[in-house]
């Protein structure tokens, strides 16, 4: 007896078929017989009869449909039997067949026989096996569980069946009953990869290549719709193999091999940079830009620009983002140097367009002879195609248009030391400035290369100031660093390399002949005077053409990295800095740039007598011509480090115009940083070199407030007393005036008042001669202040009160502020309160309108609240009482604001508003147990006298 399942479940005795009972009778004992041997539980058996909605009945029909199948059983004769156990059913088939059990052993027995090498007897066991198969198992149960249950069968049992056929007939080289089994048994797994290995194998073995080439094309295009990627790797490596191995076939098949090696998709992306420092901002960016495009993004190719100067590592970023998605694109990565900056001229680009169609299979016979149509054939070959095009070192976008594909598929890497503003905003390119490695990644990027060298890699500080962040050249200046034991000087750095077309001067100079001519001269002019930046007005100036001209040339290197764009200024790295530096000595005359200096140093002349006369008038001004203090101290601060450098640097070469910044810079700066003290060291010494006593004086001036400031004393007297004897050899009365003040501010600072008075009245004296009265207003009021700190109050009020006159008239607001505080302080002094008052109210309501230092500010707040107090003023005590205190800032004011703070009490008291003066009065006194001295004794008398210190020892 023969039990079958492979199909509609029967029983049959020879020919003849056995009854089974009713349908779901014999779908139960199909699903017995599919697990025979095993306990099938009556869960299954119920999902396998009636899915997830059985009857409330179902027990007791399975129990009938049992008793049923075993009557019929017995009744047949068979062997065969249904045994109950654990909850569930077992099915023996006894001595009887089942076409399943048979179809495994026959399947076994074959791989026993294959693998002996009995080729025969397993084709035949499985053929046999493979026969047993009528239709779907178990064909009359149609719930979604047999389905689910077919689905494996039919993948792990029916199709590796016939797979291990194909196999075996392979090896016994029947590749033509290999491809009528593959299309009469395997319709439905045309997907399947051991499918499309067998039928690629079956072809080449026939010879049938022109099928292969076309089938191998099929499945590669049907693979990169479906799934985005390309085949399989491991059906990928066969199709290789069995390429390559036609070369062993007659001469006249060679072409169809060479063919269909072409028609392999390229993959021509290099290999990627060792010692990759990780982008991951911008690989992440990347990554974000092409999610985009593949999820609602526009339907149009995705270009991407990534641009940087040179050496920045534009090309390591796009290879080391291109590899890593590269199994994206299944039609092929194509791969160009377009040599856009190099020592061959740039790749044109229909030359280029056909190395690409070659390496898509296009004979040499069919390829167009046009740009245009080669243009026309890539984009048809691509239609809708998954491609990776990297174009490397491209010179502008003009060279790129053209190698554009027209699928939205495809990618585009684009790389280029040009901004590449075209290809942005007529292509809808995103561009990807490739910036310039931090501190942090130069650290990186330098203990990897020195990784085994004795050599301390150095302060990563210091190395971007070499190499301006360039990966390129961190690695010349590692493969420097072991023979020159330090950090090589720009020119060395230049020059580094094996051969003299791979240094980074080479590289440079590549950059710069793709420059038209007015720009390559304005590089050459910015190298040699934008050593610490410089502003746009100030190139205009420098370049001495139109501003439109000049604007236009800056957009030009600014487009090819050349400068760099920072806050409104232009800077240049220092090796870029350094090679237009060597341009500028082969092409341009010495006059030529002397003449450039002198229009960039006229310029800043012009600025700084500006800014210094809204600082501190010289000259009459009238009312429509108000003082912008804040734009005025702004561009000063903005400016100090580059009007040092243009001041250091124009030392040797334009004396005069050196020395008069110096001197109008003089009284307006600090000069605490910016290396001032060794730009006024290079004055100094020019001037002494070119036996110039008037530079030499005012750079002995500039030295000795920066010694003063640097806190050395007699430096600064000594250098005073020099400038001092050369003005009056010079006859040169402005500036020995300029410099008796200071020394009388010296002999202040130094406890020396009969000194100070002395120079000051000869400062008086020599203002007979001149009409300043700007420096007039300067000496009465320093001689008027110095005498009023010596009580004599009367002759003080003289000067002052002319200082003031002469302020007034000038629109000096802030100096006019200082002398109404200067004689609201005399006032206060001799007793006269009212008049105290009037110029302590001038004093503050000029320094509302025009700011003042704060100390100023805070010291007239004070005293005219302490008048007030005296006047019994005391509404206004308590708007300017509270107005100091509001602007008090550190312990630096605790003084002032105790001041304030008693005032303040004082007219809450005499106002009768008593709770308010003692809470105040409390924080006053714990304020002023930290201090002693003068302050502390004052608010001891004053709130001794309004009863409001604290009785017994106190604080």
């Amino acid at each position: 007896m023969e039990f079958r399942i492979l199909g509609a479940v029967e029983l049959r005795l020879g020919d003849r078929k056995v009854a089974l009972g009713r349908a779901k009778e014999r779908s139960l004992l199909g699903v017995l017989m599919l697990h025979h041997g095993k306990v099938v539980s009556l869960r299954t058996v119920t999902e396998a009869l009636w899915d997830d909605n059985p009857p409330d009945h179902a027990r007791k029909d399975l129990q009938a449909y049992v008793s049923r199948l075993r009557a019929s059983l017995r009744g047949s004769g068979v062997s065969a039997r249904i045994v109950t156990q654990r909850a569930g059913y077992l099915f023996l088939p006894g001595d009887d067949d089942l076409d399943y059990a048979r179809f495994k052993t026959l399947v076994r027995d074959a791989g026993i026989a294959r693998r002996a090498g009995r080729l025969d007897e397993a084709a035949a066991a499985l053929s046999e096996a493979m026969d047993l198969w009528r239709g779907p198992a178990v064909e009359d149960l149609g719930t979604v569980w047999m389905e689910r249950k077919r689905e494996d069968l039919d993948r792990y049992d029916r199709v590796a069946g016939y797979q291990a056929l194909c196999a075996v007939e392979l090896e016994r080289g029947h590749f033509r009953e290999v491809l009528q089994t593959l299309d009469v048994a395997m319709v439905e797994h045309e997907f399947d990869t051991e499918y499309i290995a067998q039928r690629l194998t079956a072809l080449d073995g026939l010879g049938h290549y022109e099928e292969f080439d076309a089938y191998w094309k099929e499945v590669y295009d049907r693979s990169a719709r479906s799934f985005g990627t390309g085949p399989a790797r491991e059906l990928q490596e066969l199709h290789r193999r069995l390429l390559q191995s036609r070369d062993a076939l007659a001469p006249a098949d060679l072409h169809r091999t060479q063919a269909a090696l072409r028609a392999l998709p390229p993959a021509q992306l290099p290999s990627r940079v060792s010692e990759f420092v990780d982008r991951s901002a911008e690989l992440a960016r990347l990554d974000e830009l092409l999610l985009r495009s593949r999820v609602g993004g526009s339907p149009a190719t995705l270009i991407i620009a990534i641009t940087g100067p040179a050496g920045v590592g534009k090309t390591e970023l796009g290879l080391c983002w291109a590899h890593g998605i590269r199994d994206q694109f299944p039609h092929g990565q194509l791969h160009a140097d377009l040599s856009g900056y190099g020592t061959a001229p740039p790749r044109d680009p229909g030359e280029v367009l056909g190395e690409f169609l070659d390496a898509l299979g296009v004979a040499a016979s069919a390829m167009p002879a046009s740009l245009s149509a080669r243009t026309a054939m890539l984009r048809t070959l691509f239609d809708d195609s998954r491609a990776l095009f990297f174009l490397d070192n491209a010179r502008d976008s003009g060279q790129v248009v053209p190698l554009l594909p027209g699928s939205a598929q495809c990618v585009v890497i684009v790389t280029s030391r040009h901004r590449l503003s075209d290809l942005v905003t007529r292509h809808g390119a995103y561009r990807l400035e490739a910036g310039r490695f931090t501190e942090i990644e130069v650290a990186r990027l330098l203990a990897g290369l020195l990784r085994d060298s004795p050599v301390a890699p150095p302060e990563p500080a210091t190395v971007v100031e070499l190499t301006g962040g360039t990966p390129q050249a961190v690695r010349t200046l590692a493969e420097l660093l072991p023979d020159t034991g330090g950090l090589p000087s720009p020119a060395e750095l230049l020059l580094a390399g094996e051969l003299a077309s791979g240094t980074i001067l080479t590289s440079l100079l590549w950059s710069c002949d793709a420059l038209g001519p007015r720009a390559a001269r304005l590089f050459r002019l910015l190298a040699v005077h934008v050593e610490s930046g410089i502003g746009e007005e100030a190139v205009c100036a420098l370049d001495g053409t139109d501003d439109e001209t000049t604007r236009g040339a800056l957009a030009e290197l600014a487009a090819r990295y050349l400068v760099i764009r920072e806050d409104g200024r232009f800077r240049m790295d220092a090796l870029t800095r350094a090679t237009g530096e060597r341009l500028a000595l082969v092409h341009d005359p010495p006059a030529d740039r002397l003449r450039a200096q002198a229009r960039l140093l006229d310029w800043y002349i012009a600025r700084v007598q500006e800014a210094a006369e809204a600082l501190a008038p010289t000259r009459w001004r009238g009312a429509d011509r108000p003082p912008d203090y804040t734009a005025a101290k702004a561009f000063l601060a903005e400016e100090e480090t580059y009007l040092s450098a243009a001041i250091h640097r124009a030392a040797s070469s334009d004396l005069a115009r050196a020395g008069t910044l110096l001197r109008l810079l003089r009284p307006h700066l600090d000069f605490t940083g910016a290396g001032w003290h060794e730009t006024a060291q290079a004055v100094l010494l020019a001037a002494r070199a070119a036996k110039a006593l008037g530079a030499e004086g005012q750079a002995l001036t500039a030295l000795a407030r920066i010694h003063q400031v640097l806190g050395d004393p007699v430096k600064a007297e000594e250098s005073l007393q020099l400038a001092s004897t050369i003005f009056r050899v010079t006859g040169d009365n402005r500036s020995s005036t300029e410099v008796l003040l200071l020394l009388a501010g010296h002999a202040e600072d130094s406890g020396d008042p009969a000194y100070a008075e002395s120079c000051l009245r000869q400062a008086l004296e020599l203002q007979d001669g001149l009409t300043e009265p700007a420096q007039c207003a300067a000496v009465h009021g320093a001689l008027g202040a110095h005498l009023r700190r010596r009580e004599r109050l009367e002759e003080a009020a003289r000067y002052l009160t002319r200082a003031k006159l002469l302020y007034t008239e000038l629109g000096d607001h802030r100096r006019h502020a200082a002398m109404a505080l200067e004689l609201g302080l005399l006032s206060r002094r001799a007793g006269r309160t009212t008049e105290a008052i009037r110029f302590l109210t001038e004093a503050v309501t000029l320094h509302d309108r025009h700011p003042a230092d704060h100390e100023r500010t805070l010291t007239a707040l004070v005293e005219l609240s302490e008048a007030g107090c005296d006047a019994g003023e005391h509404g206004d005590v308590l708007l300017y009482a509270r107005k100091a205190l509001g602007i008090s800032r550190s312990s630096a004011d605790r003084g002032q604001a105790v001041r304030a703070l008693v005032a303040l009490v004082r007219s809450l008291a005499a106002t009768g508003r008593q709770a308010e003066a003692w809470n105040e009065s409390r924080q006053t006194i714990a304020l002023v147990a930290e201090l002693d001295g003068p302050v502390h004794e004052h608010v001891r008398a004053e709130f001794g006298r309004l009863g409001l210190w604290p009785a017994g020892p106190g604080p």
